[in-house]
């Protein structure tokens, strides 16, 4: 009657040490399995803080370099902005250049014309009417220019306006006079004169005023004369440069 009670705990015992070693061997592979995910979690935290530290690094070299590129675009902008100004006056320069550039090719083409008229006589005398006498008036530039005393007074103004006349071949003396005006002030003047087709003309040349007296005559001392404008009694008159 003991005998199955024995083998029956026989067989039990049986299972549960074979069971126990299958846990063992369990226990065993679970143990080396954890021993190498911690291993691997090691080397992954050491790769970690590895990687963490040249992240820092890099982020820092790359903040670095971000204040730079700032700044230097800061600076590129700052230069662009001038470059774009220096290109401006480049550019109002030049046409001024070429403006001036054609103003001085026209003023030698003016001085060779009046450095030969004014070196030269008049190969031909060509006599205008009152009407092409004030249309040229109206163009030419004597008038424009500011009187100052003593550097360009009304000799100045007469002489340039009779060389300037010399380029259309006509031949405008300049006469000068002394006398006074109606209050007794001193008066002293020059001013230019031409024999049109319709008689003798004086010219005023800072205003292009033109006239003539009756007849056409002539001014001449010890009588009143109107002259550019004013009563003047004529003391004293003078051809300067003649005409005819």
């Amino acid at each position: 009657m003991f005998v199955p009670i024995i083998t029956g705990l026989a067989i039990k015992y049986t299972e549960l040490d074979r069971q126990y070693n299958t846990l063992v061997t369990d226990h065993r592979a679970l143990s080396n399995s954890h021993s190498a995910l911690q291993n691997n979690y090691e080397n992954l935290e050491t790769s970690y803080q590895t990687l963490n530290t040249s992240y820092r690094t890099l982020n820092q070299k790359y903040t670095a370099l971000d204040d730079k590129y700032s700044t230097l675009n800061a600076k590129y902008t700052n230069l662009n902005n001038v470059y774009a100004n220096i290109n401006s006056s480049y550019a109002t320069l030049s046409s001024q250049y070429a403006t001036l550039n054609q103003q001085y090719a026209s003023l030698f083409q003016d001085y060779d014309q009046l450095s030969q008229a004014f070196n030269e006589p008049l190969a031909h005398k060509v006599i205008p009417t009152n009407t092409e006498l004030e249309n040229w008036l109206e163009t030419d530039s004597t008038s424009s220019i500011s009187y100052t005393m003593p550097d360009f007074i009304c000799g100045d103004f007469s002489v340039m306006l009779s060389q300037h006349a010399k380029l259309m071949n006509w031949d405008i003396g300049i006469i000068a006079v002394w006398g006074y005006t109606e209050t007794y002030e001193s008066f002293a003047h020059a001013f230019n004169a031409i024999i049109t087709t319709e008689g003798l003309v004086y010219i005023e040349p800072q205003t292009d005023q033109y006239w003539w007296y009756t007849g056409h005559q002539e001014t001449t001392p010890g009588q009143w004369w109107e002259i550019s404008g004013q009563m003047i009694y004529v003391e004293d008159c003078s051809v300067i440069v003649l005409y005819s």
